[in-house]
């Protein structure tokens, strides 16, 4: 199988801040590992759905190979872009299933674009209004918006608000994986209990920002650590907010409030470092053939359903090692 290719693009090295070097990249060979830990005996069908990695203006993914007991097709889904695989089987093996996809990537560092100069990047999408409504948990309830009146008050521009929102967070959320509940990224707990992983961080920025009319975004994918090889036990997010004349401009709120370096903070707003790998965006995310099971929160992990019924539990991980530079550029 083989991911559709989609020439590599930098942002403009001109910035809200000086920039002295150009944008740095990474280029990486990769296994995402899907597990469905326990497939019953007796399933008549069996039906997995598993993101893949995507070309987005920052990544470039070549030689996308799927190693599965079970055949599949690469489809896409309709609302985002996102690709993903569908695998069924009647009458599957009993056990424990264990899904591989490789592929080589080439990751470009995000530099914050000229907030200031309107020089449009990228094409404004057909509808914006999807990202200003309210998705399950990420929710547009009265205290949600008068939560966001309070943190803008006072702040008349896109990036000014959406500046004051990621400094709330990175001020008052902390990453904390020990309260109940963390990692839905549920909107409402967040605000109750300012705690939580990158999931909750970013459901907040997001229902904040689309509170005062911004639209915004879930991204979610994998950090790669600064060792030249390495496994990857759990998934990372982000989120993205619409700067009109600029396009998706991001922000790692969670990331961001681990770091007690100023300059640090300043640069995840707006700014990303090549040492992640995107796979999906969006929430409540709808495919097809659509699983029996509600919309998916949000699509990192497989989802697996043994005759309509949702099979847990899943876990993922993802191996890599580092490649040369140009080494994805030279593969076909």
């Amino acid at each position: 199988m083989k991911s559709a290719i989609i020439l590599f693009a930098a942002l403009s090295a001109a910035s809200a801040l000086p920039v002295s070097r150009e944008p740095s990249s990474r280029s990486i060979r990769a296994t995402y590992v899907a597990t469905i830990e326990k497939v019953p005996a007796g399933v008549g069908r069996l039906e997995v759905w598993v993101p893949l990695p995507t070309d987005t203006e920052f990544q470039r993914v070549r030689n996308l190979k799927v190693d599965s007991p079970y055949p599949g097709s690469v489809r896409r889904e309709r609302e985002h872009g996102n690709s993903y695989l569908y695998l069924s089987a009647m009458q599957p093996r009993a056990g424990r299933l264990e899904i591989r996809v490789s592929f080589d990537a080439e990751r470009g560092e995000v530099v914050r674009p000229a907030l200031t100069l309107g020089s449009r990047r990228e094409p404004r999408p057909q509808d914006l209004s999807r990202y200003l409504q309210p998705n399950r948990l990420v929710t547009l309830s009265p205290r949600v918006r008068d939560l966001a009146r309070r943190i803008t008050w006072g702040k008349t521009t896109v990036e000014g608000k959406a500046h004051a929102i990621y400094t709330w967070l990175v001020n008052t959320m902390l990453y904390d994986k020990t309260a109940p509940g963390w990692g839905m990224g549920d909107t409402e707990r967040a605000c109750d209990v300012q705690k939580g992983n990158c999931t909750d961080f970013h459901s907040l920025f997001i229902s904040l920002a689309r509170a005062e009319g911004i639209p915004s975004r879930f991204v979610i994918g994998f950090p790669l650590k600064k060792d030249p090889a390495g496994t990857i036990p759990g998934y990372h997010c982000w989120a993205e907010f619409w700067l009109e004349g600029v396009g998706w401009v991001p922000v790692d709120a969670s990331e961001a409030s681990k770091s007690a370096e100023l300059a640090r903070r300043d640069y995840l707003f707006g700014n990303l470092d090549p040492d992640r790998i995107q796979f999906t965006v969006g929430r409540d995310l709808l495919l097809d053939p659509p699983p029996c099971a509600e919309p998916l929160n949000y699509f990192i992990y497989p989802h697996a359903e043994a005759d309509g019924a949702p099979l847990t539990p899943v876990s993922i991980q993802l191996e890599y090692r580092d490649l040369t530079s140009g080494a994805v550029a030279a593969t076909k």
